[in-house]
């Protein structure tokens, strides 16, 4: 059996753990784009990894995130307010790798650290748990 799902959730965790440790230090500006430097390598591996999972768990190839993430909840993994969120997420990654904006930056790093972590860390455990069905 090929192991390539394995290794992605393994490379998923310790990104999201990495995440996790950035989002304890106290917030300064260089800490802020810190969070949102790993909040963006874990939404990258978060959505490659899903797409591997969609391929070898349900045989769907998918090409974008948003394509993985609507076929996470079309084969209930996911619910429709996870998918929501997902999607808004992904928006999110999109506009701060092609902008900078300071007020943009805070909002950015307050949405990842009261939602988007948990989402990415809920997401991880979904895939963990549901890899062998």
């Amino acid at each position: 059996m090929d192991n390539t799902l394995n290794l992605k959730l393994e490379d998923l965790q310790k990104a999201i753990e990495t995440l996790n440790e950035a989002l304890k230090q106290e917030k300064n500006d260089f800490l802020r784009d810190a969070v949102i430097k790993r909040f963006e390598y874990c939404f990258e591996l978060c959505w490659k990894t899903i797409k591997v999972f969609l391929y070898q768990n349900f045989g769907v190839d998918s090409f974008s995130p948003k394509e993985c993430f609507r076929e996470l909840k079309k084969n209930n993994i996911i619910d429709e307010k996870k998918t929501e969120i997902l999607l808004q997420m992904a928006d999110d990654r999109n506009k701060i790798i092609h902008t900078y904006n300071k007020k943009y930056s805070n909002e950015l790093y307050q949405k990842i650290s009261r939602s988007y972590f948990d989402l990415l860390n809920e997401v991880y455990k979904s895939l963990e748990n549901n890899k062998d069905k």
